[in-house]
């Protein structure tokens, strides 16, 4: 596994992409997960949402 690049609880955006539909706003990190690819898996919470996201490093940017 690669070393998390973004620490629990640090905020984050999310790349707007159309593979991933969000709201727009603040998220945090809950954990970092490895994928079976090499790199790391994210789970996110929005500030607005009730629900976690599991998202890949590569489309988040540190907010």
């Amino acid at each position: 596994m690669t070393t998390p690049l973004f620490a629990v609880g640090q905020s984050v955006s999310v790349a707007v992409s159309k593979l991933y539909r969000h709201p727009e706003g603040a998220y945090r990190v809950i954990g970092a997960m490895p994928n079976s690819g090499g790199s790391t898996l994210y789970r996110i919470k929005g500030d607005l949402e009730k629900f976690e996201r599991v998202i890949a490093e590569i489309h988040l940017t540190e907010a």
